[in-house]
């Protein structure tokens, strides 16, 4: 019997388990729980987002500079078990990698890079906790669920494991698997009734991996960061070459492969994503000082003690204030204009037109220009840009305000919503990346001309994307569309069975599971089960749950802090 299994040991699986041993560390007459602790993924610690074993053409949104603030892990010291430090992120690739922080140029890392620390992290706390017999490690894939007076029975895919007996069950499972839209469907149908047809609905599993060598014509679904990956992923065998222009910031890129390779990214609005500021020098113009986060947090703190009578505006407006605050404080020509409503506007999704905005209008490869000179400093900031960075500043501060917060799920649901919108700026890519983007298009490889919503007919051959004055085929279509948790459409046995079992109900129709301020799953017929959930699959109960630097978080030492004090204390 087991006192607690975590399931999922990515990385909140790795720092649920590093803050229940912290703990315990810190109180007296505790219980030492027998842990088991379940992944189905090859290495432990990293989680299939940050697998050591991904192509190096998979890179972080996130800067270095953000990544500071991933913490270290002090040593553990407690009775009967030892666990050494861990130094944080940034002390590692310092170490590891002998790299130092550049005030005027951010560095991203290789996605393979966080899964190696991730895993030696990992490694390093759950080693010697096997040895001292405190917990298991179960190299097996959960699949259904019993609760039966209170105790638990977890059993596993194909009997990989036998069958295990535990008191209490934490999930911190993160992307699992999802059902396809039906426009994916009719993809993969017509590819599977040819052998040199592809679509590829993960372009991220092991098997697109193999594949991207084998592609020539390509459309992708998408205009997001995975678009990118998946541009890197399909040129990879090039072995080509951006070279710094005379015009900087502009690259050019230099190949000698004969493969003839095409790529047509596209979506519904055919709009990119937008790189971040090039480094700290240029993203400080969009720093929001102390006094202001502090009085944001009051003003919404605030306008929660009565939900019933909020709109969406009323918890907007005190952002937009910000937003205004520091757009006008750049040097922009705008004393006519009605800032406070053209934000608040564009943030809502309704259509505004003004000559403060990044142009639409112009094509892709020029808008993506623009937007590179702003992130570069060498343009003066749009009024959108500001926003996604303002936004994009004010994140942290949004992800704990609203994370178990007392707003109706229609409201939280609409806020986020709104996140989700500004994600195109604050999630944006490296400017370097996107500087790659318009070099392959100006060397022909990256073709946006179908970039907007294009028309979609089978081929035998593949596909025939067209529009009013453009057609091209493609013998491969890759989806780069990777979409926001909602347990609803989760194709996965393990949470099916537990809504089929009404262990578990969902925060609400879009969003993910419902849980309380510790963790613990809600359900209408029961307060509290022996169930917590923390993560991306809590999404709706819990907010910024893609952030990595969110996988650290204090929602998990929230749940630590009252396992220990409910379940462990004598």
């Amino acid at each position: 019997m087991y006192s607690l299994a975590i399931v999922g040991l990515g990385p909140r699986g790795l720092y649920a388990l590093e803050s229940l041993f912290v703990t315990l560390s810190r109180k007296r007459h505790k219980i030492i729980p027998k842990v088991a602790l379940i992944e189905s993924q090859t290495e432990i610690g990293c989680g299939s987002a940050w697998s050591i074993h991904q192509p190096d053409a998979n890179t972080i949104n996130i800067s270095d500079r953000d990544l500071v603030e991933l913490p270290e892990r002090e040593i553990i010291n407690g009775d009967g078990y030892l666990i050494t430090a861990f130094p944080s992120f940034i002390d590692w690739v310092r170490d590891n990698y002998n790299h130092e922080l550049d005030d005027n140029k951010d560095t991203y890392f290789e996605r393979n890079v966080m899964g190696r620390y991730l895993h030696q992290r990992a490694r390093t706390i759950i080693d010697p906790l096997i040895k001292q017999d405190v917990v298991t490690l179960i190299k097996a894939r959960a699949t259904s669920l019993k609760i039966v007076d209170k105790i638990t029975e977890i059993d596993f895919e194909n009997d990989q494991h036998q069958s295990i007996h535990v008191q209490h069950t934490l999930l911190t499972t993160g992307h699992l698997p999802e059902e396809k839209s039906k426009q994916d469907e009719e993809f993969s149908h017509h590819a599977n009734q040819f052998s040199d047809v592809f679509f590829i609905h993960n372009p991220y599993s092991k098997k697109a991996y193999n594949q991207y060598n084998q592609l020539h014509h390509v459309a992708i679904k998408g205009m997001g960061l995975s678009m990118i990956d998946i541009v890197h992923l399909c040129i990879a065998r090039l072995n080509g070459e951006f070279k710094t222009l005379n015009q900087e910031p502009f690259l050019s890129y230099e190949h000698h492969s004969k493969s003839g390779l095409k790529i047509y990214p596209f979506s519904l609005d055919g709009l990119p994503v937008i790189p971040k500021p090039l480094g700290k020098k240029v993203d400080q113009h969009f720093n929001v000082e102390k006094e202001a986060i502090d009085n944001l947090k009051k003003k919404l703190q605030t306008l929660q003690e009565s939900p019933q009578h909020l709109k969406i505006e009323n918890l907007l407006a005190p952002i937009v204030d910000i937003i205004q605050i520091i757009y006008e404080r750049l040097d922009y020509d705008g004393s006519n204009t009605d800032i406070h409503s053209l934000i608040l506007d564009w943030l809502m999704g309704k259509k505004v037109d003004s000559n403060i905005w990044l142009d639409k209008e112009l094509s892709t490869v020029d808008y993506l220009k623009q937007a590179c000179l702003m992130a570069c400093g060498d343009q003066p900031f749009t009024l959108d840009y500001t926003i996604g960075q303002v936004w994009r500043q004010l994140q942290p501060t949004l992800y704990s305000i609203f994370t178990h917060s007392n707003l109706p799920p229609d409201l939280q649901s609409e806020f986020i919503k709104i996140d989700e919108f500004t994600k195109r700026y604050s999630y944006g890519p490296p400017v370097e990346r996107v500087l790659q983007l318009i070099a392959l298009s100006e060397c022909g490889i990256l073709d946006f001309g179908l970039a907007s919503n294009p028309t979609i007919i089978e081929d035998k051959n593949g596909w025939i994307l067209k529009n009013k004055s453009t057609e091209k085929k493609v013998h491969a279509m890759v989806n780069g569309v990777l979409a926001s948790p909602n347990v609803k459409k989760i194709n996965d046995p393990l949470i099916n069975s537990l809504f089929s079992s009404n262990y578990l109900e969902p925060f609400h129709k879009e969003l993910g599971i419902k849980t309380n301020e510790n963790g613990c799953a809600h359900t209408e017929t029961e307060s509290t089960i022996d169930i917590a959930v923390l993560g991306r699959n809590a999404k709706g109960s819990v907010y910024g749950v893609d952030a990595i630097l969110e996988c650290f978080s204090t929602e998990t030492e929230k749940w630590s802090n009252h396992f220990v004090n409910t379940h462990l204390l004598e």
